[in-house]
């Protein structure tokens, strides 16, 4: 299996960072529980899509700082490629970013959330159990770091996550399209520094966001979910 990772990099040449690339991070995760898949990796924001969305066997959106709504070509290009892509049934995933571009992309609504930011480790329930969701679980704890979220589903998605913060927070659409807000590749270390770095914008959640790192977090319990996902 030939897995392309579309990841939303950054628009500053050359910026560095003491963090893992989400990349990485989701290569680290996942290789382990798909030890036949071969990985490859496309910049968005930087590079060119493939000319062949059949190209790959599956891919998979990363995070990244931007709105759904914002208006760049690249963000274009990304969405009428996961139309193509959803058009022929080959498997998709997102991950907050990403899990907003799916929606967004094929009929869903993406909105700031009017509840400010959801951040740090926080619950979230499980409402539906497809097959590939293994080990079962009645919820998770996930880290969040997001103020947009998906407020209307595709019609043809189902939800099977939800938080108090975030409605929808995973929905999937047959076995082909996955999307889940909350991040299974963060660590507490990158958790931290982004809420240190957002301390302003995160306003009067901050300590509660501090606080919640002390808890432990279900990001290996996903990854597996995802894995599944991906071997359908």
């Amino acid at each position: 299996m030939k897995i392309c990772i579309l990841h939303i990099g950054t628009a500053i040449p050359n910026q560095s960072s003491k963090h893992t690339p989400s990349p990485v991070r989701f290569k680290n995760l996942l290789s382990p529980l798909l030890p036949k898949a071969q990985w490859f990796t496309i910049n968005c924001i930087s590079g060119k899509l493939p000319d062949q969305h059949d190209q790959f066997d599956a891919y998979l959106i990363t995070g990244g700082e931007y709105s759904v709504y914002d208006e760049y070509d690249w963000q274009h290009e990304l969405f009428d490629f996961i139309r193509a892509v959803n058009a022929v049934f080959i498997p998709i995933a997102g991950i907050c970013y990403g899990h907003q571009a799916l929606a967004h992309a094929i009929g869903g609504k993406v909105e700031r959330s009017n509840n400010g930011w959801s951040v740090g480790i926080l619950p979230i329930d499980v409402v539906d159990s497809p097959h590939w969701l293994t080990p079962p679980q009645q919820s998770v704890s996930l880290f969040s770091m997001h103020q947009d979220e998906v407020v209307s589903l595709p019609q043809q998605a189902t939800q099977f996550m939800k938080s108090d913060h975030c409605e929808n927070s995973g929905f999937f659409v047959n076995t082909h399209i996955l999307g889940i807000q909350q991040h299974p590749d963060f660590t507490k270390e990158l958790c931290l520094d982004l809420i240190t770095k957002r301390k302003k914008m995160i306003g009067e959640k901050y300590q509660n966001a501090i606080d919640s790192l002390s808890s432990d977090h279900d990001g290996q319990d996903v990854s597996q979910w995802m894995a599944n996902f991906f071997s359908v």
